[in-house]
């Protein structure tokens, strides 16, 4: 048996029950209305399918190069002293980036110095010498003038017996004597002129060497010959840079390339100079155009294919290493195409809004393909003469009215 109280209290309860139902049911009448408005969008484009035609392309992957890498070495031997970039940083073109110990050049330099400084002074030495030894021409050359004169007034005195054979011999020596002094005179002048010829070519030497030097001390300094991005660094301050041994790696920022492997088969239609596009996912969904710069002119062996060369257009995103997509056109094909405003994205899965008979959306899984001028080839999915919904696809949900 139920006692008095607990039936007052399941009285209670199915009154509150009965209050909440009634006013569930009182409440219905505006939700209801919401759903029915929120299940009907008018005005959105709706689009019939239909073949066209389209371009064939033939896909081949490749990776991203700059289109020149520059490889930076030192010329001269010795400690680096600073070596104040690092990797990522943006380099132009004649800016500071490794300085050596210069200590051997600016010894080269002071040596050779002191050395022109000897042959400059043994030149002033020289002129000294050459005025004396032209003096000493000019002196026996007169001496040699006064002899042959005196010769001959004796020689004519002897001829008519005005004069001893003695007086003729002495006369007769002292001109062979000054004829004697004046060769050696002479051969002194050019013994003098040829050292003078010896020193200048020690002076020219010496100015060689300092230029040689100053060159040298140069090198302990190496600047940026590009403009660019530094993409590696192989030494680092207090190292020994050594002739010829890379430092660090500078590619030029201002060009990239995709560098694509082509089959064999298909190199026939690739044409230098010809448009392709192109696909960077590291820089965004959308296709860029590339040109045809270079096709190597021999296959790689194991893979039969030949590395085709496109030109880039500039773009601050792109980077050495990256992977791209390269779209060749081979040939014109009937296709089944739509805008690319009607695929819908839900999860992993790709579609489109299809129109039903009774004017409801419903979704429609399709298989996309190749993509053009803003249209997307459909492998699958749909056929000729179906009816798509190409605008608000974001807000659409199946079963909503759209006609």
């Amino acid at each position: 048996m139920i006692g008095e109280g607990m039936k007052k209290k399941l009285v209670m309860i199915v009154s509150a029950t009965a209050v909440a139902l009634y006013a569930a049911g009182c409440g219905t009448s505006e939700p209801v209305k919401r759903d029915e408005a929120a299940s009907e969008i008018r005005n959105v484009a709706i689009t019939k399918v239909t073949r066209s035609t389209v371009a064939d392309f033939y896909e081949a992957t490749g990776t991203v190069k700059a289109k020149t890498n520059t490889q930076v070495s030192p010329n001269m031997m010795g400690r680096i002293v600073s070596f104040p970039v690092a990797e990522g940083d943006t380099v132009s073109r004649g800016q500071l980036l490794v300085e050596i110990d210069s200590a051997d050049a600016r010894t080269r330099i002071e040596k050779a110095k002191a050395g022109l400084e000897e042959a400059l002074a043994g030149m002033a030495e020289i002129d000294r010498s050459i005025d004396a030894a032209n003096a000493s021409v000019k002196t026996a050359e007169a001496n040699k003038q006064l002899a042959d004169v005196t010769f001959g007034r004796y020689k004519e005195l002897f001829d008519r017996r005005s004069a001893t054979a003695q007086e003729f011999d002495e006369a007769r020596s002292k001109a062979q004597m000054a004829a004697s002094e004046l060769d050696r005179a002479r051969a002194n002048v050019q013994v003098i002129n040829s050292r003078r010829k010896q020193l200048n070519a020690r002076i020219e030497q010496a100015k060689a060497d300092i230029a040689n030097a100053k060159v040298y001390e140069g090198y302990s300094r190496i600047v940026s010959p590009v403009s660019g991005v530094i993409v590696q660094k192989l030494a680092e301050a207090g190292s020994t840079a050594s002739p010829g041994v890379p430092l660090l790696s500078i590619e030029d920022n201002s060009q990239y390339r995709l560098e694509a492997a082509v089959e064999e088969s298909r190199t026939r239609s690739v044409r230098i100079g010809g448009r392709v596009e192109v696909k960077i996912d590291a820089i965004g969904a959308e296709n860029i155009l590339g040109t045809v710069a270079e096709i190597t002119p021999s296959a790689d062996a194991a893979s039969r294919s030949f590395t085709v060369k496109i030109n880039l257009p500039a773009d601050a995103r792109l980077r050495t290493g990256q992977y791209g997509l390269a779209r060749f056109p081979t040939a014109q094909k009937e296709a089944i195409t739509v805008p690319k405003t009607a695929i819908v994205t839900r999860g992993q899965l790709t579609g489109v809004f299809g129109v039903a008979a009774n004017g409801t959306a419903q979704f429609r899984i399709v298989t996309t393909g190749t993509e053009s001028d803003g249209m997307i080839e459909i492998l699958s999915g749909l056929s000729e003469g179906d009816e798509i919904v190409t605008s608000d696809t974001v807000t659409l949900n199946d079963g909503v009215r759209v006609r």
